[in-house]
């Protein structure tokens, strides 16, 4: 019986060639385009790097992952967003894909993740204040 031995580093240059073709298409995480999707009932500003939302009152915002490179999102690709601190800020589902409602739980601070196909890419820095 006759065996073939490749080299570890020939070993480790296909591996890593493999890894790289398989990782290659892949979107890579640049930022998050964030709307509103219903006016609040209260004062609320809400951009892509933070959200400050008003004590009782709730947001739906539509969110949209943007790739840093050429390889853009699709529908398929699973998108949450969790709050470090739901005392302060609780993130629910949305009714679609890609949206959530905000809900203004306590005043302080607290940093919301951004969960894209199971790995956090983002925190978003968020606030809620006292009602005006």
């Amino acid at each position: 019986m006759h065996t073939t031995r490749i080299p570890r580093t020939s070993a480790l240059v296909l591996g890593l060639g493999l890894l790289a073709a398989t990782t290659a298409c892949q979107p890579d995480y640049g930022s998050l385009e964030v709307e509103l999707g219903t006016t609040p009932p209260a004062a609320a500003s809400i951009h892509s790097t933070d959200f400050q939302i008003q004590i009782g009152t709730a947001v739906l915002i539509n969110v949209k992952p943007v790739s840093a490179n050429r390889n853009d999102y699709i529908e398929t690709d699973t998108v949450e967003m969790t709050s470090q601190d739901r005392t302060v800020m609780d993130v629910e589902p949305g009714p679609e894909a890609w949206s959530f409602v905000l809900i203004g739980a306590g005043i302080g601070e607290t940093c919301i993740d951004v969960v894209i196909n199971g790995a956090v890419e983002d925190c978003i820095d968020a606030r809620v204040v006292e009602q005006e």
